[in-house]
């Protein structure tokens, strides 16, 4: 398989998961216009966000992850800080996953007990995450071909259904509900140091693997949301899919079902694989030692019943996505000057670009109790 293509699916396949699904919900809550926005700001920051962190990896010797960076640039509050920033970020997505893989396989395979089969899951991902790298990135391009296809295939089938006026509501009260699910949907700089890895030989690559590797899930997320808030308006529901069965044959179900666990059942495996590299490279685990606390945290977090799919996603993405966009810039900033190597590509970012970046991902941190404050203060109004 050509290098290019693989690190790009790779990238592709980590980045679109179960955001995903809880794209279209988010949108419908703030209306379909300012939700669209959202999206394309954030898609272009996350952009230049994964290009920023591609030019800190070519210019650092040696295989690190976000921690690994950190702490040669920062000290040790810079690898504590990019700890926390990853380990929320993979952690999170590893649970979010496992909540809808279980049910969506329950909707395919008509076996009630969801729960079950995210379990048979969990085994099968560990198996290929303990074959490494080239599984992985091999079973990405298919899964990113199939998953392609199933969303233009529910975007024709959908198409007669909507409804123009679904596009016109707006509720600017839910300003900051978008913030955290659309930047978890967008995130997939934790895989960037393995893309340089497939392209060791090849770095004049990295660069437009990057951008083709970040404009393909914004571009797949914009037509899906397009689709699902189009046709059921209010009625979106939180994974899309349920929401999609009031309007369309119920065989879209298990259509939709098939693309949820090709997309996250991908990028539980990139992910898993990530959090394995980050115990056996950062910390010097074993590799075997390295696979288990890559993969059982979660698997013991939804045991003990954490089960809230869109809370999960705007928690994860707002504290995650807002901390380590902070750090790589600040990482990038020192890379420029004691940066070791020469790099492939060098960016040039103006002052009032950075601050930009660094207000918009504090911000951000915040949304999940700006979301919660303005609700309340809003009801007090009303009420009054």
């Amino acid at each position: 398989m050509n290098k290019t293509f693989r690190a790009v699916a790779i990238l592709v396949g980590t980045t679109i998961g179960a955001g995903i699904f809880g794209i279209p919900f988010v949108i419908s809550k703030i209306g379909f216009l300012p939700g669209i926005l959202y999206l394309l700001i954030l898609g272009f920051l996350i952009l230049l966000l994964n290009l920023v962190y591609g030019e800190i990896i070519l210019r650092t010797p040696g295989d690190h992850q976000l921690t690994g960076y950190g702490k040669i640039y920062l000290g040790k509050t810079g690898k504590s800080l990019a700890t926390l920033s990853l380990f929320v970020a993979l952690y999170g997505a590893l649970l979010a996953y496992l909540i809808k893989i279980g049910e969506f396989l329950s909707l395919v395979s008509g076996i009630k007990d969801a729960n079950l089969l995210s379990l048979l899951f969990f085994v099968f991902a560990i198996i290929c995450i303990f074959f490494g790298l080239r599984t992985v990135s091999f079973l990405q391009g298919f899964i990113i071909f199939f998953l392609l296809g199933l969303i233009f295939l529910i975007g024709v089938l959908g198409f007669e259904k909507i409804d123009i006026l679904n596009f016109s509501q707006i509720a600017l009260s839910s300003i900051f509900l978008p913030y955290g699910v659309i930047l978890f949907a967008l995130s997939g700089s934790s895989v960037i140091p393995e893309m340089e890895e497939i392209l060791r030989d090849e770095h004049q690559n990295l660069k437009k693997s990057i951008i083709r590797g970040s404009l393909i899930p914004l571009f797949v997320y914009l037509l899906f949301a397009t689709v699902v808030v189009g046709i059921c308006g209010n009625l979106t529901s939180d994974d899309a899919i349920l929401g999609l069965s009031l309007f369309l044959p119920p065989w879209i179900v298990s259509l939709g079902a098939f693309l949820g666990i090709l997309s996250m059942g991908g990028s539980y495996l990139t992910l898993g694989y990530v959090l394995r590299e980050v115990w056996f490279r950062d910390f010097g685990f074993p590799k075997f030692s390295s696979l288990l606390l890559a993969c059982f945290p979660s698997l013991i977090l939804f045991l003990l019943g954490a089960k809230s799919f869109i809370g999960v996603l705007g928690i994860t993405g707002a504290v995650s996505g807002g901390l380590s966009g902070i750090l790589i810039i600040k990482l990038f900033q020192r890379a420029k000057k004691e940066g070791k190597r020469k790099p492939a590509y060098s960016l040039r970012i103006s002052k009032i670009l950075i601050f930009i970046l660094f207000f918009i991902f504090c911000l951000g941190m915040l949304s999940p109790f700006l979301e919660v404050t303005i609700k309340r203060f809003l009801e007090i109004i009303i009420r009054g």
